[in-house]
């Protein structure tokens, strides 16, 4: 290869790069992709505008991929009741035989067809056509209860996705009212930052009429600076919880959404017993161990059932030909009956296994009620202390916001000096932060408590 087809080459590879740049460049949804979000949450939705509770819980459910995952196998438990049971009803297989040979002999189905067939054939060519079909007529509850067994761990896998639909329900509220508190406290620290600001202006016009020292002014000016640290801090909090949230809800991370509800009080009546009543009814833990247990006493029964005599339809078309005989149609019909007589112990074994697996299922239903029935006494002890702490601490807020107020009244009037304004507004700001955080300790509080009863 001589010079010039080399440097020909290198200028066609070069033009190359440059016209995919340049389509890339060109592609709108590609481009803003690599520019907005580096193609690493690309193709989550993105969503905009005022998010209330309600829509994010129903975003979640609908983008969540682990919840998908778990519908998926609900989905495959499904097809297996349906699989099972089909084999309590007629089937049919066609089979087709072409042999040929020196000697006579028995040829059966491929595993796997059903119902099976076993077929005699005679020396030299033969071919042969037949269809088979098998009714189950009677099998003492084997067939019956293994459909019982496999729609009770259906049920199971249902209650599954119900529980993990409660636990993400859960993680949204969680998520939504710790971007409530940000929130509320970027309230806070700007109500600090403004009553700074006001004090600082006022003993600036003090000092700038010799009503006040150099010293005052300095000290306000720190005060100043600190809040707006806090408020900094406080939004730097805001966005990192909004960053969670849309994480959790399975979106784009620059989804620019804001929340539209705001943080209230909101108890969640009834009692104890009517808690732990209806957690009894609905908590889908409880309900999938049931269904579990269910299962493993349909399996039990169903292994007795292999004990009892098994009773079969059968009927066969059979069309054949062969080399010495002339075509021949025909058909048989017939009952088939089978006992099992001695099999060396294997299922009274496997019955054994089956009443072992079912102790262990209603062992587990019975700690699975027990820790529900401790999840629900301990969110409710939550719940009561949180809403006192709320109760508290709003009256300790209201009181600090009237000492506050007279403080003001005060130092304007020379009867108190500047720190204890100071003092006064670093105890308001205080009060109003535990006020923001009892609110959010309650609302957790009933979130975990509906968790522990069941609730979406």
């Amino acid at each position: 290869m001589n010079c010039d087809q080399k440097r020909f080459r290198r200028l066609r590879s070069f033009q190359n790069y440059l016209a995919l740049a340049m389509a890339l460049a060109a592609s709108p949804t590609l481009a803003g992709a690599q520019a907005t979000s580096g193609l690493l949450d690309a193709d989550r939705p993105r969503i905009s505008g005022p998010l209330s509770l309600r829509d994010a819980v129903d975003a979640a459910l609908r983008g969540n991929l682990e919840l998908q995952g778990m519908r998926y196998e609900a989905d495959a438990a499904r097809e297996e009741t349906r699989a099972t049971k089909a084999m309590t009803r007629p089937q049919i297989s066609a089979n087709t035989y072409f042999s040929s040979g020196d000697m006579s002999n028995i040829l059966a189905t491929p595993p796997g067809a059903m119902p099976s067939n076993l077929l005699n054939v005679p020396p030299k060519r033969f071919i042969d056509q037949n269809l088979t079909l098998m009714v189950p007529l009677y099998t003492g509850g084997k067939l019956s209860n293994q459909v019982k067994a496999v729609s009770h761990r259906e049920n199971a896998a249902h209650a599954n996705v119900s529980a993990f639909e409660v636990s993400t329900v859960l993680m949204v509220k969680e998520a939504y009212y710790r971007v409530q508190l940000a929130t509320e406290m970027v309230k806070v620290a700007e109500a600090r930052r403004d009553a700074s600001s006001e004090l600082g202006a006022v003993t600036r016009a003090q000092f700038e009429t010799g009503k006040s020292i150099q010293a005052s002014v300095t000290r306000v000016d720190a005060e100043r600076s600190d809040a707006e640290r806090m408020l900094a801090s406080a939004r730097n909090d805001r966005a990192k919880m909004l960053l969670d949230l849309k994480r959790i809800l399975g979106v784009q991370l620059d989804s620019d959404i804001t929340l539209s509800d705001t943080p209230a009080m909101a108890p969640p009546g009834g009692d104890l017993g009517a808690d732990l009543a209806e957690a009894g009814r609905s908590r889908p833990e409880i309900l999938a161990a049931r269904a579990r247990v269910e299962s493993a006493r349909a399996q039990k029964d169903s292994a007795k059932g292999a004990y009892r005599p098994q009773v079969y339809g059968a009927a066969m078309a059979d069309a054949f030909s062969a080399a010495e005989m002339e075509k021949r149609v025909g058909g048989t019909v017939g009952v088939i009956v089978s006992f099992p007589l001695f099999d060396f112990g294997q299922h009274s074994a496997e019955i054994r296994q089956m009443e072992a697996m079912l102790r262990r299922t209603e062992t587990e239903l019975k700690d699975t009620e027990l820790r529900v029935a401790m999840e629900v006494r301990q969110a409710r002890l939550d719940v009561d202390t949180a809403e006192a702490n709320y109760h508290a601490a709003e009256a300790v807020a209201q009181s600090f916001k009237e000492a506050y107020d007279v403080m003001v009244l005060r130092v304007e009037n020379q009867r108190s000096i500047l720190l204890e304004q100071l003092d006064a507004l670093a105890a308001l700001t205080q009060s109003r932060a535990n006020l923001a955080q009892a609110l959010f300790d309650h609302s957790i509080a009933v979130a975990r408590l509906q968790r522990a009863i069941g609730r979406p």
